[in-house]
């Protein structure tokens, strides 16, 4: 027997990812985008780096203007940080229609776990999620 998250997971729509974009290639999209060169733009990234480990060090969380970073310890007093993107970023790739990227199983968009499910006993018969 299959379990259901077999099925979601088989049949849920997801991202295919391309090549990751290096982070020289970031840098040449910023330069392309200001006066600055990419040199410049990979020194005052490194002192953002530098700067930010040093607020969190301070146990301070950081509005970057990309995200909030805080910091978080845990039982064992392992220090974490925790992301939260800023909104315009979720609300630009989430505008409708704005994503151009390549989905699998972008038909599925919508579709209920349970609807997922069905789909996978159809084509499963020997292996049913009950």
């Amino acid at each position: 027997m299959a379990r259901k998250i077999q099925a979601v997971t088989a049949y849920r729509p997801r991202i295919r990812l391309g090549d990751p974009a290096t982070e020289k290639r970031f840098y040449e999209l910023v330069s392309q985008r200001t006066t600055l060169s990419p040199g410049l733009i990979v020194n005052v990234h490194e002192i953002e780096i530098e700067t930010l480990i040093g607020l969190l060090l301070e146990g301070r969380p950081v509005h970057t203007g990309v995200a909030i970073f805080t910091p978080s310890i845990d039982l064992d007093g392992d220090v974490e940080i925790k992301i939260k993107l800023d909104q315009r970023l979720l609300n630009a790739v989430n505008a409708n229609g704005a994503y151009n990227g390549r989905t699998i199983n972008a038909e599925n968009i919508g579709k209920t776990s349970d609807e997922l499910v069905m789909m996978w006993n159809t084509d499963h018969p020997e292996d049913p999620v009950v």
